[in-house]
């Protein structure tokens, strides 16, 4: 066996020297955290047999497991006449050093305690997003993994102080070794990455300080500003139009639909136009959705890719050849996170272009965006059209001015009234 050289953080070498039972690091994107605990299971199991489980909180496919991760970093590192990568785990190969060596893949959510005693026998356990570890998850994990000199590493983002993992990381436990790495402890930080950072801490300097710096989220970390929102009585007297929906499929207490229509002004401003919501199954929401593109007649019509649109597209293509209308539809991928793909449209909202009308349905969309702290699980589906408006701003026209030839373009002339406190729009 040639020698092998293991390029990681400086930060991230005690993972590798020191021989303390619990090991947790912790900080924001970019610190390569993650990628550096790979390259070192990976090069363990070729130095010594390694039998290690790779797990999280949740784990509903093998694609939401760490293998990816570790298969990329065995390839990077020229390491795959070692190992065997399987579609459930990750073997030595017979005939190699790492031929006693194998990676396990598993949610801690599915498991009990009886179910999970086959992994007693290994080395140790790799806990990513440990941050969303319950405490119950935690007591079932650790005292299986029991073989002696066996490790925990734990690896996270932190996200709120009562967290178990960041409970754990604050008891000052000889036994349990913490670092703290974030994106300027990473020599191979890209250019990518700097940008998006950068981008943050323009746009919200508390997010930016959970999402970069690893600090934990607070009441003040949420990433919309109340006073970044613009009221207006009267829109703008050209407008392009475009429609943006969030789909749900389970009606009566699951998530909402919300259908938004978002008007560009000449300037480059948005104005939220008009919007529909509920919790209705997907026939109810297509027509609301028909009667918006009807009534507007919207330049382009955003929805998100995935299992969603899958399950109602031929439904709403059926829909708008019965009814002869007809929208330029445009699928947007969901990649990254929430807080991520909200970027775009929170760039517009603290430069204070973004205007709402004097109407309950935008109080209730104000409400929204201004309790998002990017995390799943609270009511955001607002919150979502407003993701897909930022996301399809490259390919969004601003309107022509009043005062040109306004033929080649088909913006629409608006007005509200401020004194009717309905859903009713007026069309000049």
């Amino acid at each position: 066996m040639s020698n092998l050289q293991l390029d990681v953080p400086a930060a991230m070498l005690p993972f590798w020297t020191d021989r303390r039972r619990h090991k947790i690091a912790r900080g924001g994107r970019g610190s390569a955290k993650s990628w550096s605990i790979a390259r070192m299971l990976a090069t363990r199991g070729i130095i010594q047999p390694t039998r290690w489980l790779c797990c999280r909180e949740t784990q509903k496919s093998i694609k939401e497991s760490s293998l990816r991760l570790l298969a990329d970093q065995i390839q990077s590192l020229n390491l795959g006449y070692y190992y065997d990568v399987q579609q459930q785990a990750i073997k030595g190969q017979p005939g190699t050093s790492a031929s006693e060596s194998e990676f396990a893949f598993a949610g801690l959510k599915e498991h009990t305690a009886d179910s999970i005693k086959s992994y007693e026998g290994f080395d140790g356990a790799w806990i990513e997003e440990a941050h969303s570890v319950s405490e119950r998850s935690a007591t079932v994990l650790i005292p299986t993994i029991r073989k002696p000199g066996s490790e925990l590493w734990w690896s996270y983002n932190p996200e709120q102080e009562e967290d178990y993992v960041h409970q754990l990381a604050a008891m000052d436990d000889p036994d349990t070794l913490v670092i703290t790495i974030n994106w300027r402890d990473n020599p191979w930080f890209p250019e990518e990455l700097e940008k998006e950072r950068q981008k943050l801490q323009r746009v919200n300097q508390d997010l930016y300080s959970h999402v970069w710096e690893g600090q934990c989220r607070s009441a003040a970390g949420l990433m919309f500003k109340r006073d970044w929102f613009e009221f207006y009585d009267v829109l703008p007297s050209r407008l392009n139009l475009y429609i943006a929906s969030d789909y749900a499929v389970t009606p009566d207490g699951g998530d909402f639909t919300e259908h938004g229509v978002w008007g560009l002004a000449s300037t480059g401003d948005l104005y939220a136009v008009d919007w529909w919501y509920g919790q209705t199954d997907p026939a109810e929401w297509i027509d609301a959705w028909i009667g918006l593109i009807a009534q507007h007649r919207p330049l382009a019509a955003f929805e998100e890719k995935g299992v969603i649109l899958r399950a109602v597209e031929s439904s709403i293509t059926k829909r708008m050849r019965e009814t002869q209308t007809f929208a330029h539809r445009i699928a947007l991928a969901s990649a990254g996170s929430k807080a991520e793909r909200a970027l775009g449209f929170a760039a517009r909202a603290s430069a204070g272009t973004v205007h709402l009308p004097r109407l309950p349905w935008a109080v209730r969309l104000l409400n929204q965006l201004c309790a998002f702290n990017g995390e799943d699980g609270r009511q955001d589906d607002g919150v979502d059209v407003c993701s897909l408006i930022g996301r399809g701003l490259d390919s969004m026209a601003n309107a022509s001015p009043a005062e040109s030839d306004h033929r080649k373009r088909r913006s629409r002339d608006y007005e509200i009234n401020s004194d009717d406190d309905s859903d009713s729009w007026k069309t000049v």
